[in-house]
């Protein structure tokens, strides 16, 4: 897991605990999140496979933002967009104003101090954790019965099917519409084609 340094001591606290950390540079972390919005993909639906034509990364602390992001905030324009597309040095607001040294020294943070990658010891429940949760087991085999269930919102296979179709009548040999030249999958030969029975 990569997370911002100053996170470890509420990780801890919330009872993991690390087995093995090491720093990790923010232009190493794919899909960063924008710093505004914090949303990794970007906002228009055209542009949601990488890479992002629409996120920018600050060239001094590797940050990442959105085009739309930076406007709403008032930071840029649109006009703006094509001198920030030229630029290969862009610098977010944050860091545009800074001078050489404090840009140097911001780069050299966010390369080397300000994310970590984190390896965590296992967590396991407590045993008594069990005799709280009494109805656990019958949600779990609750849960089980219903994941086969058949999904009765889906289209069934014969949906297409005329009725007659479903009723045994071949819809598809049938020459004329006439009703004598009706042909039946089932028997040769229909009831109500009988010769009547005459009763004394």
């Amino acid at each position: 897991m990569t997370i911002e340094n100053w996170a470890l001591p509420i990780f801890k606290k919330a009872g993991f605990t690390p087995k093995k950390i090491y720093p990790i540079a923010r232009s190493a972390v794919e899909c960063a999140c924008c710093e505004i919005c914090f949303y990794n993909f970007g906002l228009q639906p055209e542009t949601n496979v990488p890479p992002f034509n629409v996120m920018y990364i600050c060239k001094v602390c590797n940050r990442t933002y959105h085009w739309v992001c930076l406007k709403n905030t008032g930071c840029y324009t649109e006009r703006q967009r094509k001198e920030v597309d030229k630029n290969d040095n862009w610098a977010c607001p944050g860091c545009a104003h800074l001078s050489d040294e404090q840009a140097q020294k911001r780069y050299s943070q966010s390369i080397n101090t300000e994310l970590i990658h984190v390896t965590w010891k296992p967590t396991w429940e407590p045993e008594e954790l069990k005799d709280t949760l009494p109805s656990l087991l019958e949600c779990i085999q609750d849960f089980e019965t219903r994941v086969d269930e058949p999904d009765l919102f889906l289209l069934t296979a014969d949906q297409t099917v005329d009725n007659l179709e479903r009723q045994g009548f071949d819809m598809f040999t049938r020459p004329t519409p006439g009703f004598k030249n009706l042909t039946l999958t089932y028997g040769t030969k229909s009831p109500l084609m009988s010769s009547p029975q005459i009763h004394k």
